[in-house]
């Protein structure tokens, strides 16, 4: 008889643990590079509470193969396979196939090709490793074994008057009872918009148990890893954490990340890994960033320091301009494999927009502060208050290194275009963070960021996503009369983080959503003194999939606002210094890396690799760091190269 992977949808927990499984195993056992990489055989099909997953069935009289022209698909020790060599793309199968098991993914520069399961026929392991992952038992591979199983199985239940439907050893309901989520305390709305410390509590000893006892280990290799662009080990550690095993769950935290504490605080874990746990709609996710903070923090209390004894030194240097998280990730390889590493900032502090984007009671500038000194003794060297093209020339550190990492960020503000957009009292939300974060580290007043008067003025923040929420917060501990968010879509389509809305809220801000930004009014003396508004309503969705806001006619309306602040978020800042030497921008002034022969990260200039935001714009810092760290990879594999030729 044919063989095929068979589920039982009372038992599927819908955990995604196949599909991981089945993508993993078919790259030996590695992550993918990207996203598009990502293309399971297998497939978790969830209907509100309900979950099961589809494959193929490796028909005996399969229709895909008496459709495939080029004999690409054949029979073969009782399964269909796939010769991929052959395939042309023509889709007949996909067509052909009555279970939709076959799908066309594309291959890096060539057509779309033909793709199902081949039953790990490849793995070394020798077993199906969607069915030998699954944490519920709900897959089987059905053969002529496993059917003659099944029949006794039934035929003994049948006889004691029992239920003959297939129930494994593992039950779905019993795995699945788990205690509700609790997470970390956060301080009192009305005693933390009066300062500016940290809102969440980190976990104590007994909180870390109760919460790192809920994670369902449903794989060494779960949901939660894929989402989190570092692919952190959040299973692994989490178990060492619920054992006791701090510094061994800070060392797994610390192997694919290199700023784990700053990571549990500001990551954005409710579109991530918190997002992709499986109690997610159960009893809440697992509360994963908090767990991450308490490691790290514990473990760093405790003594802990990277262990970089067994590092032998290189006789490479790289230069790494921007210390923010990209630059980070991409000193903490290269000084781990022994490279000497030079980071240059503009800033008086390491972090980018870590320190100076984000508000204190968002992430302790401490924090930053001790990473600098564990740096530090790891041997990177920090030049601070060093500007590329003003204190030192890019063209002499092309020349002093053997390769240069631009981790520069993006700092150009993005405008609405409105009349009046320069009045007094109009400010971008960026050097208004700034400048606040620089006053509360105690910072001089900086000529390029200074700080507003907010104290008793009405302020109106435009924009929906996380930096419009940190300029609300900020606003209201710096004591403005009133503070409001005029945003052009629904509340459902904001991109910010979710809590953040609901802290924003707890602290007093109010909300406008639907409404449109048209014109800005100003006194006799240029001052804002309202932003003219029309609501919206939700149209057809854009090209990216988000509905698109539509004015509403005759509905204007003028809100008043002392201070208005622009929080539409970044885009690319000009380089000067960085014309002349060969490395190519796109039509964003975005730098183009990749493609034609080149690493993932290299520039058109062989030596010059980029990432984080400087190249593909604006994104969260666990993405920057995930490129700085590949960057790193990807030069040290170029000097192990050289030193083979």
């Amino acid at each position: 008889m044919n063989k095929f992977i068979v589920a039982d949808a009372a038992e599927c927990i819908g955990c995604h643990v196949c599909e991981v499984a089945c993508v993993t195993s078919h790259l030996q056992d590695s992550w993918p590079l990207t996203r598009h990489e990502f293309t399971p055989r297998i497939h978790v099909v969830s209907q509100q509470t309900a979950s099961n997953t589809t494959t193929c069935r490796h028909c005996n009289d399969a229709p895909c193969v008496t459709s495939c022209p080029t004999d690409a698909l054949r029979v073969e020790n009782h399964s269909v396979q796939l010769d991929r060599a052959k395939c042309i793309g023509c889709k007949n199968c996909a067509i052909a196939c009555p279970f939709g098991a076959i799908e066309m993914v594309a291959e890096k520069g060539n057509a779309s090709l033909a793709q199902k399961c081949d039953l790990c026929q490849q793995h070394p392991s020798g077993q199906q490793q969607c069915v030998a992952t699954c944490p519920t038992q709900a897959l089987r591979l059905m053969d002529e074994d496993g059917l003659k199983k099944l029949q006794r199985e039934r035929q003994r239940r049948a006889a004691q008057g029992q239920n003959t439907s297939w129930s494994p050893a593992a039950n779905s309901r019993e795995f699945l009872k788990k205690p509700p989520r609790k997470g970390a305390e956060k301080i009192a709305a009305e005693l933390r918009k009066t300062h500016f410390a940290e809102i969440y509590r980190g976990l104590d000893c007994a909180e870390a148990s109760y919460e790192s006892s809920r994670c369902l280990y449903c794989s060494q290799k779960a949901w939660c890893n894929w989402t989190c662009p570092l692919h952190n080990h959040i299973p692994d550690f989490i178990r060492l954490a619920k054992d006791g095993k701090i510094i061994e769950a800070a060392e797994l935290c610390h192997q694919s990340s290199s700023l784990p504490e700053i990571c549990g605080r500001v990551c954005p874990q409710d579109r991530l890994c918190e997002g992709a746990c499986t109690l997610k709609n159960h009893h809440g996710s697992v509360t994963v960033g908090n767990l991450e903070r308490y490691i790290t923090d514990t473990a760093l209390t405790m003594g802990w320091r990277p262990d970089m004894s067994a590092v032998s030194p290189r006789a490479e240097r790289v230069a790494v301009i921007g210390a923010g998280p990209a630059g980070l990730g991409c000193a903490d390889i290269l000084a781990r494999a022994g490279v000497q590493v030079d980071v240059f900032d503009r800033h008086p502090e390491i972090g980018g927009l870590l320190t100076f984007g984000i508000p204190p009671f968002k992430l302790d500038k401490s924090v930053l502060s001790q990473r600098r000194e564990i740096f530090s003794d790891m041997g990177i060297r920090f030049h601070l208050n060093h500007e590329v093209g003003r204190d030192v020339s890019f063209s002499d550190l092309l020349t002093d290194y053997d390769a240069v990492f631009l981790g520069v960020g993006t700092y150009g503000l993005m405008t609405a275009g409105l009349d009046g957009e320069d009045a007094t009292g109009v400010i971008q939300a960026l050097p208004y963070l700034i400048a606040s974060t620089r006053e509360v580290m105690g910072l001089e007043e900086s000529e390029e960021y200074p700080l507003p008067q907010i104290s008793g003025k009405r302020v109106v923040v435009l924009g929906g996503g996380d930096t419009a929420m940190d300029c609300l917060r900020t606003s209201v501990r710096r004591g403005a009369a009133s503070v409001t968010c005029a945003y052009r879509r629904d509340e459902l389509s904001m991109p910010g983080s979710k809590k953040e809305v609901v802290n924003a809220r707890e602290e007093g801000v109010e909300f406008l959503f639907n409404v449109q930004p048209k014109y800005i009014s100003r006194n006799q003396k240029g001052h804002v003194t309202a932003i003219g508004l029309i609501r919206t309503e939700m149209g057809e969705p854009g090209p990216d999939g988000r509905r698109r806001p539509r004015p509403v006619a005759g509905s204007g309306f003028e809100l008043p606002a002392d201070v208005l602040i622009m929080a539409f978020g970044f885009q690319a800042h000009e380089m000067p210094w960085l014309q002349g030497h060969g490395v190519e921008l796109d039509r964003w002034g975005q730098i183009i890396t990749g493609g034609k022969g080149r690493t993932s990260t290299q520039t058109t200039h062989a030596r010059i690799y980029a990432g984080g935001d400087a190249v593909h714009g604006a994104d969260l810092v666990v993405t920057a760091m995930a490129a700085g760290r590949q960057a790193a990879r990807e030069m040290l594999a170029s000097f192990r190269l050289k030193e083979a030729v």
